[in-house]
């Protein structure tokens, strides 16, 4: 019997779930954040076993997320990106950072409350919370700038409010308005998606 495998019949005070496979119990820990982990998801290095995060692996393993858990994750994923639509309300040219915002608090709150999972089910859901906090934003800057759903279907050129003459000085494009134009606008909206689909596949 090798050291490695001597590790596998290791146990610590006590048998605990696997931080990866929660119904598996485990005694083995990561040998450098010391989270615990089964023989399954255990990774053999030269400094010992380490988890898929420590060891580097790409592509963890993907299996279903408990329903209870997923919805809990929506649930806050959704606050994160009700809190971004908010932000992108009253700081319109904050594009670029509010889509990192969006992207990276909805995933990794989502991730968090998963405990670090990852699957398919995870990755479309946090896709549909994105895409609900980006569309949440646009409805939140038009309801500001009152931009109306004709402005917005002609993607009227000469959109002239109260609030936008505050604002702007003059009439302006309701794509301006909605940061709509495609650069840097819709490139923008494109990273939180791309966040999120590298960070639960």
């Amino acid at each position: 019997m090798t050291a490695f495998d001597n590790q596998f019949t290791a146990t610590s005070a006590g048998q605990v779930p696997c931080t990866y496979h929660p119904k598996v119990q485990t005694g083995l820990r990561c040998s450098r954040c010391g989270k615990p982990i089964c023989p399954q998801c255990a990774v053999r290095t030269p400094v010992g076993l380490r988890c898929p995060d420590c060891a580097g692996v790409r592509g963890l393993p993907t299996y279903r997320t408990d329903p209870s858990v997923l919805l809990r994750a929506i649930g806050a994923g959704l606050l994160v990106a009700l809190g971004t639509a908010v932000l992108w309300r009253f700081l319109p040219g904050w594009g670029f950072y509010l889509s990192l915002l969006l992207g990276f608090g909805v995933v990794e709150t989502m991730s968090y409350l998963a405990k670090h999972k990852r699957g398919p089910d995870l990755k479309f859901a946090s896709l549909a919370v994105i895409a609900l906090g980006l569309l949440l934003s646009r409805v939140l800057l038009a309801q500001r700038f009152g931009v109306s759903l004709a402005d917005v279907n002609a993607l009227s050129d000469a959109v002239f409010t109260p609030a936008v003459f505050e604002t702007y000085g003059g009439p302006v494009a309701a794509t301006d308005l909605l940061r709509l134009r495609l650069i840097p606008d819709i490139v923008y909206a494109v990273l939180p998606f791309v966040i999120a689909w590298f960070r639960f596949r």
